[in-house]
């Protein structure tokens, strides 16, 4: 999607593709591999790192953790590229030095891994133990600005009564607008922001409460309508200190909207304002 095909991979993110929070990925490698300076030829770009997130355990939740983060970009020709968790085909580039971009992507969800034991909020509601989502994505990259917009449709792997179905989780529209810039030869800057929107099914699979839910766990029953579900803004730092390795931090604000903040998950021992920060190290071959 972006020229550098970079994207963190943020292990079991929990605020990631629900809330909005998702173009996290995009915005923090980009500045990473821009940074440092490193060149690489031939058809294929490679970068790795290895971090640690500090971020709530699951969509709308009240407790945080911090767990372990890599990352992985892998690019070939600027028209394959694994982003993380993500990966795609840029189909179509138009437009001035191939700035836009239209293509198809598959990415696993790793917000959909939160378990009943993780908080007070999800005793006795239905485990996700894994989802992925497939779309369609267009993209824009100028020389500061950039922007992206993905539609995707998803499933899950529920366990409900002892036994693991997959159902579909509903589609969600992310639109993520952001600028960059260099501080100095090595230090680089980017901040984002971005918008979430969850069809029904989406929205109700992360915070509706069924009628056999709300029997089992005492709390209200609660089916969301399509919406926007969230919106934040992401900041990265991102220094190069030798010619292959770089250091980037990051800070970012989630707030859930509409229906599913008032999810009776939320609003019982969850919070709707979600933060987030993270350092990682990488290395560009």
């Amino acid at each position: 999607m972006m020229k550098s095909s970079a994207h963190a991979f943020l292990r079991k993110k929990p605020i990631a593709c629900v809330t909005g929070a998702a173009m996290l990925a995009m915005t923090a490698p980009v500045s990473a591999q821009s940074a440092s300076g490193a060149p690489q030829d031939g058809d294929w770009r490679v970068a790795v790192g290895i971090g640690a997130l500090h971020a709530p355990i699951f969509p709308g939740a009240g407790k945080s953790e911090i767990r372990p983060a890599p990352y992985l970009s892998i690019g070939y020709r600027d028209r394959f590229f694994v982003r993380g968790p993500a990966a795609g085909v840029n189909l179509f580039r138009f437009g001035r030095d191939g700035r836009f971009r239209l293509g198809v992507m598959m990415r696993i969800t790793p917000e959909a891994e939160w378990d009943k034991a993780d908080d007070r909020a999800l005793h006795r509601l239905v485990k996700i133990w894994a989802g992925a989502d497939a779309g369609v994505f267009g993209s824009y990259r100028g020389t500061s600005w950039f922007a992206e917009l993905a539609a995707t449709k998803g499933i899950v792997l529920r366990e409900e009564r002892h036994e693991k179905r997959t159902r579909a989780s509903g589609m969600a529209v992310e639109l993520g607008f952001g600028y960059a810039a260099r501080i100095t030869p090595r230090l680089r800057w980017t901040a984002q922001a971005n918008v979430h929107w969850a069809d029904a099914a989406r929205a109700r699979t992360y915070f509706g409460i069924s009628d056999a839910q709300s029997a089992a766990t005492g709390l209200k029953p609660y089916r969301p309508q399509a919406g926007v579900a969230s919106y934040g803004l992401t900041t990265t730092l991102d220094y190069a200190f030798a010619k292959r390795w770089n250091v980037l931090g990051l800070v970012g604000y989630a707030r859930l909207a509409g229906e599913a903040r008032d999810s009776p998950i939320v609003t019982g021992d969850g919070k709707v304002n979600q933060l987030y920060t993270g350092v990682f190290l990488g290395y560009r071959f």
